[in-house]
């Protein structure tokens, strides 16, 4: 019998084409060039209005599936590996040689929330995070153009030096406890759509003795599609088979690449009452730790490729 989810959860390109007229075999410079203004080419054909993160709650969680898989029906022959050959993606990610499977964990809106827009009173905050940002950062908070869960880092508070920056967070319930256990299962990362500096001192708060979390990846680690939204390519890791490596995170969107790959929660905003990592948790360990292949189990449970198949007959 299929478990119930809602219970669990609350509910390769052708060189010829680029090169068709040269007889010489493009250097590798000239290839991973070449496989970037595909990837940009496919992409820009692609015009989504992505759904904001904020619409995946339990009572709206089917409504959120088949809008955000429809969406992702829309990219499935993308060629996302193609956006890996930008030499800036790869920067500091870790050669990972574990024996246990690997976790990642989305951060914001998944483990924490930050209160960039200010809509809650300071007394009400778990934690107040300083962190300094780049100039880099403050343009992209006049921008604002990314639609991600993780994108809201870049809407920061005034200042009050030239470069630290202040933010309140609400962390999920059971989040340390989450941590300490699934460390005794898996390698833990983060993989976020955040910046460096604000993550670093989200993390830091979550895990001060920099024991639960192994290793981190930010928003350069990330595929920016089209500003539509970010995707987090699990190919980045160069030495890992697919088959033993999970994300958690609240953005379908963040699985593109990898749709098998992700377990889908929903998103934390300041709900004392939340219990989502609880479930996550009973799921990661009573399924996924014992599992040969994730993409296998996930597919059982969740049926994400089977929906975005049927929303692709029914065009």
């Amino acid at each position: 019998m299929k478990p119930n989810i809602k219970k669990l959860f609350q509910k390769t390109l052708n060189i010829e084409s680029i090169y068709p007229e040269s007889k010489e075999i493009p250097s590798q410079n000239d290839l991973s060039r070449a496989h970037l203004e595909e990837f940009k080419r496919q992409s820009s054909n692609i015009v989504i209005f992505p759904v904001e993160a904020k619409d995946n709650i339990a009572e709206n969680y089917s409504q959120y599936l088949a809008k955000t898989l429809t969406h992702l029906s829309q990219i499935k022959d993308i060629n996302f590996e193609y956006a890996l050959e930008d030499g800036k993606i790869k920067e500091g990610v870790p050669n990972l040689s574990f024996d246990k499977k690997i976790l990642l964990l989305d951060l914001d809106e998944t483990l924490i929330h930050a209160d960039f827009d200010e809509e809650f009173s300071k007394d009400e905050y778990d934690k107040i995070i300083k962190f300094k940002a780049k100039n880099e950062v403050e343009d992209e908070k006049r921008e604002k153009n990314i639609e991600d869960s993780d994108s809201t880092s870049c809407c920061l508070s005034e200042a009050e030096d030239d470069d630290i920056h202040t933010v309140g967070i609400f962390v999920r319930n059971g989040v340390k406890d989450f941590l300490e256990e699934v460390n005794k299962y898996f390698e833990v990362g983060i993989f976020t759509a955040s910046v460096k500096e604000y993550a670093d001192a989200v993390i830091s708060f979550l895990d001060p003795e920099n024991k639960l979390i192994k290793f981190r990846l930010y928003r350069n680690n990330c595929i920016n599609f089209n500003d539509w939204f970010t995707v987090k390519d699990l190919r980045i890791f160069n030495n890992v088979d697919l088959k033993k490596i999970v994300l958690l995170d609240n953005s379908m969107y963040s699985f593109a690449s990898q749709i098998n790959n992700g377990i889908l929660i929903n998103t934390f905003i300041n709900d004392k009452s939340d219990n989502e990592l609880y479930n996550a948790l009973e799921y990661l360990i009573k399924y996924i730790y014992p599992a040969e292949d994730i993409r296998d189990v996930n597919e059982r449970f969740f049926s994400f490729q089977q929906i975005m198949n049927d929303i692709i007959k029914c065009k």
